[in-house]
C-alpha cells in the first residue's frame, strides 16, 4: 500500500458520541431535513480508535473509520511502532474492513446515514507476543481516489497489551477412530472391490460424469499404448531429478531448473534407440492398471479402447523394471539416505528427496495393488514387487526422519516449516506401503510414532494437528517471515498472523500467484489420499478431529469458499473474497486445486452444502484436468 504524506485531521467525534443521543439523532434529523437530496463528494478518510480490550480471551481492536460522503466500508491497516508516514516506517501487523452497524454520531461524522463503519480486529496472541509494550497505530484507507489515506485519531497512544495465556498443541493426540482390519483380498488400498463394482455401475450409466471420465482414461491408456516410450527404461544412480521425472512426476514442464534434457535422461536410464525416456512411470503404470481393472470389472468399453490385458501387461512391465533395476547403489541395495542421492552442482542434502521418491511410490503401491486383484502377477513377481514396496517404505521412513531431524537441527531457532505438503506426501507413501503388505505395525507407527527401529518422527497425527488449523485457533509455529506489508509485495513469503477454522499451515509461500493456494491444496490432497487408504483398513480420518476440532472436512469447506467467490483457476482480489475468512493473505494468488478437493469432499462429505454447492463447477473444472488414477471415481453422479 503507497500512502501518502499526509495526516487526517482528528475528528471530533468523541465530543460528539459525549453528548446526549436525542441531540445525536436531532443533528442528523435536522440535516436530513434540511438537505433531503444533496449528495456529498468523497471527503477525507477519518476515524478513531476506541481501545484494546479482551473478549472471549482474545484481545480486540475497536473503533470506527470511513471516507466521508462514501458509504462502502472501508479497510485499515494496522501497525506497531510507528505509522506508515513515520520516517522510519512503522511495522505492518495486520488489516481489517470497517463494516459493523454504526451509531449515529459515526453517520454524522462520515456524512453517511446509510453505511457501516465500525470495526472489531481481532489480535492474535502470536502478534502481542512480538509487539507487546510497543504502540499502535492504524490507518484508513480510502476507498476513492482524490485524497489520502489517514492515521485515525488516537494512533500512537494505545500499547500492544501482553498476550493472554497461549493455546498449545498438546504432546499427545487424539486416536483416529476405529481399529485396524486386515484383508487377504486385494485391491485394498486405494480402493476394494466393492468400491471397484460401484464404480463400474456409475460408469455404465449413460451421460454420467464416471462415464465421461471413464472414455478419458480410456483415450489416455490407448495414447500411452501407442507411445514411443521405453518403458523397460528404469535408474539406479544418484541424480533425484532423474527419479522426480522418470519415475514421480510425468510432466516434462514444471521444476523447470530441475529437469534433465531428453538426451539426458536417455543415456541415464539406459533407453533403447529410436524411444523415449520414461516420464512418470510409476503414474502410467497405475493409470494403466486402474483401467485394467475397471474394463475386467465389466465397464462398457468405448468404441476403439484397448483390451484389460494390454493395460495390465503395461502396467505389469513398468513396476517389473523399476522393482529390479531401481534405487540401487552400486551394490544393488536400495539407497537408503540423502547422502546417496544428488543434486549436481549442489551439495547433499536431505530436504525434498524424500518427496521425489514418495509421490510416485503411492502410484506403484496402487498398480501392484490392482494388478493382485486382477490375478495378473505370477507368485515370483508378486515376490518381487512385495519386496521392492517393503524396501521402498524404508528407504521413505528413514529419509522422512531424517529431513525431519535436519529441519529440527539446522532450521528450528528460526523455523519451523516441516508440517507442509512434503511430509503429508511421506505419509501418504508410508500409510499405502503399509497397508499393501498388510503391516499393522508399520501403519500403527506411521500414525502414531511407533518405537525402535521402525519409529517415524513426524507421524500422520502429529502433522494433522500442526498443519491444519482449528475453531478459534492460533498460528503455532515459527514460518518464513514478510518481506512486505501485503500478500501483493511480500516475496518469497506472506502470511498473516491471523488464522481461520480450516486453513493450512502450509499457505505462506509466495514466490508466484500459484502457491499461496496450491501448496495447501497439494498438503489436503496428500492428507486426503491418506484418509481413503485409512477408511479401507478401518480407521475413519475423515471422521478424525485434532484436538483444536481440526478436520480434513472444515479445511475442504475453508478452500470451497474461494471457489464459490472467486472461481475456480480465477485471482483472488480484495473485492471478490471478502465473504471468506482471512482472505487478505490470499490477495493475489490463483484458486489452483481447488476442485480436487471439492469433488472428494462433496462424495465423503454430502450433507456438507458449504462443499456441494460448488460441485458441478468443480467436475467442469475437472474434467480438464489431466486423470489422476489415486482420486479417479471419488465423485458423485
Amino acid at each position: 500500500m503507497n500512502y501518502d504524506r499526509q495526516r487526517s485531521i482528528a475528528p471530533r467525534v468523541m465530543q460528539a458520541r459525549r453528548q446526549s443521543r436525542p441531540a445525536a439523532v436531532l443533528v442528523v434529523l435536522v440535516g436530513c431535513l434540511l438537505f433531503p437530496n444533496v449528495a456529498h463528494a468523497a471527503g477525507n478518510v477519518v476515524g478513531h480508535i476506541d481501545g484494546v480490550r479482551l473478549v472471549g480471551g482474545q484481545y480486540q481492536l475497536s473503533g470506527w473509520a470511513c471516507q466521508q460522503g462514501v458509504s462502502d466500508s472501508i479497510d485499515i491497516q494496522v501497525f506497531a511502532n510507528a505509522s506508515a508516514f513515520d520516517a522510519p516506517k512503522g511495522t505492518f501487523v495486520l488489516s481489517g474492513v470497517a463494516n459493523l452497524p454504526n451509531e449515529p454520531a459515526v453517520a454524522q461524522a462520515c456524512r453517511d446515514q446509510d453505511g457501516r463503519h465500525r470495526f472489531q480486529v481481532a489480535l492474535p496472541s502470536q502478534v502481542l507476543a512480538t509487539y507487546q509494550g510497543r504502540p499502535l497505530y492504524v490507518h484508513g484507507i480510502r476507498k476513492q481516489d482524490g485524497v489520502a489515506n489517514a492515521l485515525l485519531n488516537g494512533s500512537g497512544t494505545i500499547q500492544y497489551p501482553k498476550p493472554p495465556l497461549q493455546r498449545t498443541v498438546p504432546d499427545s493426540f487424539p486416536p483416529i477412530p476405529g481399529n485396524y482390519v486386515s484383508s487377504a483380498q486385494h485391491p485394498r488400498v486405494f480402493m476394494t472391490r466393492d468400491d471397484l463394482n460401484d464404480l463400474v455401475r456409475r460408469i455404465n450409466t449413460p451421460r454420467s460424469f464416471s462415464e465421461q471420465s471413464f472414455a478419458r482414461l480410456a483415450a489416455q491408456i490407448k495414447a500411452d499404448l501407442a507411445a514411443k516410450v521405453d518403458w523397460d527404461a528404469a535408474y539406479s544412480g544418484c541424480d533425484i531429478d532423474i527419479y522426480l521425472h522418470g519415475f514421480s512426476y510425468e510432466p516434462r514442464s514444471g521444476y523447470a531448473s530441475e529437469v534433465r534434457n531428453e538426451e539426458q535422461l536417455s543415456t541415464e536410464m539406459k533407453v533403447r534407440s529410436g524411444s523415449s525416456a520414461p516420464a512418470g512411470a510409476a503414474v502410467v503404470a497405475s493409470r494403466a492398471a486402474l483401467y485394467a481393472a475397471i474394463a475386467k470389472a465389466g465397464a462398457s468399453l468405448p468404441s476403439g479402447a484397448p483390451a484389460s490385458d494390454q493395460a495390465a501387461a503395461l502396467a505389469k512391465r513398468i513396476l517389473l523394471a523399476w522393482a529390479t533395476r531401481g534405487f540401487r547403489d552400486e551394490h544393488g541395495n536400495f539407497r537408503r539416505s540423502s547422502s546417496q542421492y544428488c543434486t549436481p552442482g549442489q551439495p547433499p542434502s536431505p530436504v525434498a528427496v524424500t518427496l521425489q521418491i514418495a509421490r510416485g511410490v503411492v502410484y506403484s503401491v496402487q498398480a501392484q495393488d490392482l494388478l493382485q486383484g486382477m490375478d495378473a502377477l505370477k507368485p515370483d513377481e508378486e515376490a518381487r514387487l512385495n519386496n521392492f514396496h517393503s524396501s521402498m517404505h524404508e528407504v521413505i521412513r528413514s529419509l522422512s526422519n531424517e529431513e525431519f531431524d535436519y529441519d529440527y537441527t539446522a532450521k528450528a531457532p528460526i523455523f519451523e516449516e516441516a508440517y507442509n505438503n512434503q511430509f503429508a506426501c511421506h505419509l501418504a507413501g508410508l500409510i499405502a506401503t503399509a497397508r499393501l503388505l498388510d503391516d499393522k505395525a508399520k501403519l500403527l507407527a506411521v500414525l502414531y510414532g511407533g518405537e525402535g527401529d521402525g519409529r517415524v518422527r513426524l507421524p500422520w497425527t502429529k502433522l494433522f494437528n500442526y498443519v491444519l488449523y482449528g475453531v478459534d485457533d492460533r498460528p503455532l509455529l515459527k514460518i518464513t517471515p514478510n518481506t512486505g506489508d501485503d500478500a501483493l509485495n511480500s516475496h518469497p513469503a506472506y502470511s498473516s498472523p491471523i488464522v481461520a477454522a480450516g486453513e493450512v499451515n502450509d499457505r505462506y509461500r509466495n514466490s508466484n500467484p500459484l502457491q499461496g493456494i496450491g501448496y495447501p491444496m497439494a498438503t489436503l490432497e496428500w492428507l486426503l489420499m491418506s484418509a481413503e487408504s485409512l477408511r479401507i483398513a478401518g480407521l475413519d480420518a475423515y471422521a478424525y478431529r485434532g484436538a483444536h476440532q481440526q478436520s480434513i472436512e472444515l479445511s475442504t469447506a475453508y478452500y470451497a469458499c474461494y471457489a464459490k467467490w472467486v472461481g475456480f483457476k480465477k485471482t483472488v482480489s480484495a473485492d471478490n473474497a471478502r465473504a471468506c475468512p482471512d482472505y487478505e493473505q490470499y490477495v493475489g494468488r490463483i484458486v489452483n486445486d481447488v476442485e480436487t478437493v471439492v469433488l472428494i469432499g462433496s462424495y465423503r462429505f454430502p450433507r456438507n452444502a458449504a462443499i456441494t454447492e460448488v460441485e458441478a463447477a468443480a467436475k467442469t473444472e475437472a474434467a480438464r484436468d489431466p486423470i489422476d488414477a489415486i482420486r479417479f471415481g471419488r465423485w458423485r453422479d
